[in-house]
Parts: C-alpha cells; sequence; structure tokens
C-alpha cells in the first residue's frame, strides 16, 4: 500500500494548524496574514490640551502598585508647540531640555526627554503613561515648586503692576533668564504678535548696555537671536533685527527679572 500520499496530507493539516495558532487566521496556501491594527482611542487629543506647566505627584509601577520617587517630572508646554522638560534628583534640578512636542492620532505624546502615551488630560489633572508601562499622575501649576522656593513661597508675590524701582542695575540683569509666566490683557497677544522667551545677557557693553541672545516666537515660529539690552531710567529696551522692547523694569535684583506695562507682563527667573 503506497502511504506516500496519506503522509503528505497529515503533513499538510498539521502546517495549517500550526499557521492558524500563530497568527489567529485561518491562511490559505502562498497567503501571507493581514496585519492586526489597534483600536483607536476613545478620545484623541491635541497639543492645545497640554499647554502649561506639570508637575507630578503621583507615580505607579506597571502592576499599579505606587512606588516612591524623587526624580519628580516637570513638563512646560508652550503655545508655541514647544515643550520644556525637568525632573528633580537628590532635592537638584536636572538639565532642562527643549524640543517640538507632538502627539500621534494614538495619543503617544512625544517630549523632550521621552515619549509617553496620554490616558487622560483635564483642566488640571494629567495622567501619562512611559515606555516602561509606569503611570505618572501630573497636577497642573501656575509655578512649579521650586520657583516657588525662588520666589519666597505662595505668600510672598514678587511684583505688582504699580511696584516701583528706584534704579536697574546692569549686574542684575545679566545671565541666562527665562519667562516663566505673562501676563497680557485679554486679545493683546496675537498670531501676529512678536513675545519673548528668553534673554541670555552674556557680555557688558558699558555700564548701561549688555548684549546677548533672545529666543522670541510668532505665532508658532520661534527662534534664537543676537539682541542689545540698554536701561535708561527706569525701563529697559531690549532690541533683536526684528523686534524691539522697550518697558518699564518692576523687579531686578539678580533672581528676578521683571518688566513690563498693565498691557503685557513679563516675569523672568535665571536658569
Amino acid at each position: 500500500m503506497n502511504l506516500r500520499h496519506p503522509i503528505l496530507i497529515a503533513l499538510s493539516c498539521c502546517f495549517g494548524f500550526f499557521s492558524y495558532a500563530q497568527n489567529g487566521q485561518m491562511l490559505a496556501r502562498g497567503h501571507r496574514a493581514t496585519p492586526q491594527t489597534q483600536p483607536k482611542p476613545a478620545v484623541i487629543y491635541e497639543l492645545s490640551d497640554f499647554i502649561g506647566k506639570w508637575q507630578e505627584v503621583k507615580r505607579e509601577d506597571p502592576k499599579k502598585k505606587t512606588v516612591a520617587f524623587k526624580d519628580t517630572a516637570l513638563l512646560h508646554f508652550n503655545d508655541d508647540k514647544t515643550v520644556e522638560s525637568r525632573n528633580t534628583a537628590d532635592d537638584k534640578m536636572a538639565m532642562r531640555s527643549i524640543e517640538k512636542a507632538s502627539i500621534d492620532d494614538d495619543n503617544t505624546l512625544m517630549t523632550a526627554d521621552q515619549d509617553y502615551t496620554a490616558l487622560s488630560v483635564s483642566k488640571d489633572a494629567m495622567v501619562l503613561k512611559d515606555q516602561d508601562d509606569s503611570i505618572h499622575y501630573f497636577k497642573k501649576v501656575d509655578m512649579f515648586a521650586y520657583e516657588l522656593e525662588d520666589a519666597g513661597g505662595p505668600g510672598k508675590n514678587p511684583t505688582t503692576s504699580e511696584a516701583e524701582i528706584t534704579k536697574i542695575s546692569l549686574a542684575n540683569i545679566m545671565g541666562n533668564w527665562t519667562v516663566y509666566k505673562r501676563q497680557a490683557k485679554p486679545g493683546f497677544i496675537t498670531p501676529s504678535s512678536v513675545v519673548l522667551k528668553y534673554i541670555n545677557l552674556t557680555k557688558k557693553v558699558d555700564k548701561n548696555t549688555a548684549s546677548g541672545t533672545a529666543t522670541i516666537y510668532q505665532g508658532e515660529t520661534s527662534h534664537e537671536v543676537p539682541c542689545m539690552a540698554v536701561i535708561h531710567g527706569k525701563n529697559i529696551k531690549i532690541s533683536t533685527a526684528d523686534a524691539s522692547f522697550d518697558l518699564p523694569v518692576k523687579v531686578a535684583d539678580g533672581k528676578e527679572f521683571d518688566f513690563g506695562t498693565t498691557d503685557m507682563m513679563y516675569f523672568c527667573k535665571q536658569l
């Protein structure tokens, strides 16, 4: 009796069963499995949902167990579609990173230090999952904890629009400054407005003048350009090739640098 054909048939059946078990699909010979697509999330977030400062307040491991941590994540999403990332370690600030932020339609959120999956975002709370499946809980804040400490705590208001300054020392405005807060009247900032984001004054030209760079943005474009800063009376004039800001100074003590009017106020901290 010729057993060749029954054996071949049996082997063919086994191969077909193995292919089904591996791929979860019944395949015809010579055909490949169709890739299984992941379902889209019920809510798809946009970058505008994240604008503001977010401070990590709780962390869970992949098994949903709350864990202690010292490297608190700080994320600042700006309205020019950039994100600044910091983390604290042993009560010292780690290096600041700045990159363009983006989010995919599967809620994968790309930040300066790592990618997350956005699980939920509300007006004052955000939950992100990192690439190791740990869960990070954030609350929205006006100022990060280290900024509050530098400003003397929540009870201290470092500047007001009515504050007066008698004399501005050039030494007190030298250095690398970040605009951590802006206050503008509704409608004052438009898509065509040029706004300061960073000021880095590195060289004294004379007793009232310093040079360096300024990071400015307009609409969705942000770039660093050379600048000059000139103190005259109670004002500071910051000039670039394309823009000029001549505003009264409210605070300039070497740690805080605030200037502006009731239309637009800049609040700056040393980096």
